[in-house]
């Protein structure tokens, strides 16, 4: 009898994706692109990206890990890209030690995919939820520190202090049509013709 074959890559992420769908999915997230899930907001959108760490380099190493980075988009911002403004699993891995998050599992054997996936809820329950919760309303995210790119875990902070001008300006004038369309295709939302 042949020896079954080790999980791909490919297909572990795909199955902790469909596992992610699942855990955030009450919590009102949808997925938009493969690695994407959006949270849509009168003014904003909150939005988490599952990746492969290490994804695109050669490796020796029969693991997986994963990494959640998140964010909050300004409808109204001029930035070009989705800003990770928010809780990153490397940066928490590092910052709550005591939580012991273990976003890791061996893809030959399986062992641990249980673990990782347990700990992938507790660090969105724990971690990442709490945060969009605390900045849902336009009002907290003016009132929080500024986000300071490479300055590691956040919890207090959210928007940069261009992303906080271009929410007041939002907030007073209304949403420029172009920055909205172009936030809106950025977190892969369809809107109706």
């Amino acid at each position: 009898m042949p020896e079954p074959s080790p999980a791909t890559p490919t297909a572990s992420l795909a199955g902790m994706q469909a596992a992610f769908d699942a855990l955030l999915a009450p919590t009102g997230f949808q997925r938009m692109r493969k690695m994407l899930w959006v949270q849509r907001h009168a003014h904003t959108a909150s939005f988490v990206f599952l990746q492969r760490e290490g994804a695109g380099r050669a490796s020796v190493d029969t693991s997986l890990a994963l990494r959640l980075q998140a964010g909050v988009r300004v409808l109204d911002s001029d930035f070009p890209a989705l800003a990770l403004n928010g809780p990153d699993s490397q940066d928490a891995l590092l910052a709550l030690r005591e939580s012991r998050f273990h976003l890791r599992f061996n893809l030959a054997s399986g062992h641990g995919s249980e673990r990782c996936l347990t700990d992938l809820g507790r660090y969105t329950a724990e971690v990442l939820l709490p945060w969009f919760a605390r900045f849902a309303a336009p009002e907290a995210l003016l009132a929080a520190p500024s986000f300071i790119p490479a300055a590691g875990l956040q919890c207090d902070a959210a928007l940069s202090d261009d992303d906080k001008a271009c929410l007041r300006h939002t907030l007073q004038h209304g949403a420029d049509p172009a920055r909205l369309a172009a936030s809106l295709k950025l977190l892969g939302i369809k809107t109706r013709a």
